[in-house]
């Protein structure tokens, strides 16, 4: 395809890990914006593919590394030309509480240095600014999130920001991660959660129950976390908003980035 024509195509995505946090930006965004499997983006069904239907799509990948491979197909086209990474992540700043938006201006990925990342300042000006850290399994407790952030400095930790970063700057994709915090510092999130949702980031209805079952021990742990949740899910919604009104109202995704 010639570039000319080519160029018309490149769009705006916004992609989560899980399901769960497409759905609750897109519930902000309003319906300009719609949920997508990053599966069933890369089909292409007919009558229901992305680059020809209105809107913004939100791509949830699934958790930790599980999309990589395929999210790098998504971008290889050529059709994408700037993606905001968003979802929940653990808090290590202890002033930071469940339900704080945190844009990142630098993603360090555990053991292989860092990238800077130069938000648009409709974010940037909004939201505190700082580092996010990724690494290779949830990190849950709060003597872990303290040993994180004194090696590091980072200022929340998730396990997917600086792959995503690294995937988008393989195929000259502007990419910007905003993270709100669902556990804070100083709040235990149990590992069993992991087993809530499945390799693509759908709900996994099989795993909450064989885990209530299984492990009840944990289940006042996971109900601690529920008001702090309910509050970051809060957060994620009114960021849907906001990137919605900015983007709807003409000035495209990167505004006034400086």
């Amino acid at each position: 395809m010639p570039e000319t024509s080519r160029r018309s195509f490149r769009r705006f995505l916004v992609v989560t890990a899980l399901r769960d946090e497409a759905v609750t930006f897109c519930r902000g965004a309003g319906p300009s914006f719609y949920p997508l499997s990053l599966g069933r983006a890369l089909q292409s069904d007919p009558g229901g593919d992305w680059r020809e239907r209105g809107g913004y799509p939100v791509i949830y990948s699934g958790p930790g590394s599980w999309g990589l491979d395929n999210l790098g197909t998504l971008f290889s086209g050529g059709d994408v030309a700037s993606v905001l990474f968003l979802g929940f992540a653990g808090g290590m700043t202890p002033s930071l509480v469940a339900g704080d938006i945190l844009v990142g201006t630098r993603v360090m990925k555990a053991g292989c240095g860092s990238y800077p990342v130069f938000p648009p300042d409709f974010l940037s000006l909004r939201y505190r600014t700082g580092t996010i850290l990724s690494v290779g399994h949830p990190v849950g407790t709060p003597a872990e999130k303290v040993r994180l952030q004194a090696e590091t400095g980072g200022d929340v930790v998730d396990m997917e920001s600086a792959g995503w970063l690294a995937c988008a700057s393989r195929h000259s994709v502007q990419g910007w991660v905003v993270r709100v915090v669902s556990d804070a510092a100083g709040e235990t999130l149990p590992p069993e959660m992991m087993a809530f949702v499945d390799s693509q980031g759908e709900t996994s209805l099989r795993g909450i129950v064989k885990t209530l079952l299984m492990r009840p021990a944990v289940i006042p742990a996971i109900l601690s976390l529920v008001r702090g949740m309910v509050r970051a899910h809060i957060s994620l919604r009114d960021l849907g908003s906001l990137v919605s009104q900015h983007v709807e109202s003409g000035h495209g995704p990167e505004g006034d980035s400086r």
